[in-house]
């Protein structure tokens, strides 16, 4: 039982901080092939600079300190004979960027049906891909999804953009999940990560740009539209408002150059002032020198 692990790995972590253990021990999972006993450092690596590429440092480096938590536990109970995770340095933080509404307007019209559904999800309701996959037919009621955020335990009632209504009417319905694959059945994180990594190989879409890019654009939306901090983390379930003031700062800046050029144009240099004229040049005491 993996919270059992994890409790007895240490002192007891936070609601949240036990959620991330578990999220990224499912990434060490998926190491299949490789016996505990056997799993070196190189391995270790390889699964962190993927993470890394697909899903930004922040996540690898948190992978990291899951497993090396994981395994020194291990190595004191004689499961491995070393850690292989200990003493890996963290990577520099470099955030995931956001996409562009051409992008995202693109990538619906271009990628194959099931990435589509996916990425329009995504926009439209600015969750992280696990909620995405997580997403049942059922938690949809009187125009609007409830989510229960994996990551953060967040509950939230997100109203369903009339867009994205219309185009849900015509999505397959093979499956419980909202998100399903080529094959009918529920979407998974890792076929969503597979899929975008297939996009960026064929040129559909930039490479460096994944599925959470989407939910920063949400958020950056939101924000040019004049929402406040606090509606858009009603949307996007951001535990913290300063990551939410990022993009309401960006927009804001971007709104009040707009109108205070608007402003310049109207005010102290009126358009018809902006036709060439003769500029008499003064002499200055300092050009007569």
């Amino acid at each position: 039982n993996q919270i059992s692990i994890i409790k007895s790995m240490g002192p007891e972590p936070k609601p949240s901080s036990q959620r991330n253990r578990i999220l990224y021990l499912k990434e060490l999972e998926r190491i299949e092939q490789v016996p505990i006993r056997e799993l070196r450092r190189r391995v270790i690596l390889q699964f962190r600079d993927a993470l890394a590429a697909g899903r930004g440092t922040g996540a690898a480096n948190q992978f990291i300190q899951a497993s090396s938590a994981f395994l020194s536990w291990a190595l004191n109970r004689e499961w491995v004979d070393a850690n292989a995770a200990a003493r890996i340095g963290m990577l520099p933080y470099t955030p995931l960027p956001a996409w562009t509404k051409e992008m995202a307007r693109d990538a619906i019209r271009n990628l194959p049906a099931h990435l589509s559904r996916a990425v329009m999800l995504a926009l439209f309701t600015g969750q992280r891909r696990s909620d995405l996959c997580a997403m049942r037919w059922s938690d949809i009621q009187n125009g609007a999804i409830f989510v229960r955020q994996i990551k953060t335990g967040t509950e939230l009632w997100v109203p369903i953009h009339p867009v994205l209504a219309q185009a849900m009417t015509q999505w397959p319905k093979t499956s419980d999940h909202i998100l399903t694959g080529v094959r009918g059945g529920p979407m998974t994180t890792h076929n969503i990560t597979r899929s975008m990594n297939d996009a960026q190989a064929r040129g559909i879409i930039p490479v460096g740009f994944n599925i959470h890019g989407l939910r920063k654009l949400a958020a950056t939306l939101l924000a040019e539209a004049g929402c406040s901090t606090h509606e858009i983390a009603a949307i996007t379930g951001h535990k913290t408002l300063k990551m939410v003031e990022y993009y309401t700062r960006s927009a804001d800046q971007k709104r009040m150059a707009v109108e205070a050029i608007s402003r310049a144009e109207t005010s102290f240099w009126k358009p018809e002032e902006t036709a060439m004229q003769p500029i008499e040049k003064k002499r200055t005491p300092l050009l007569n020198q």
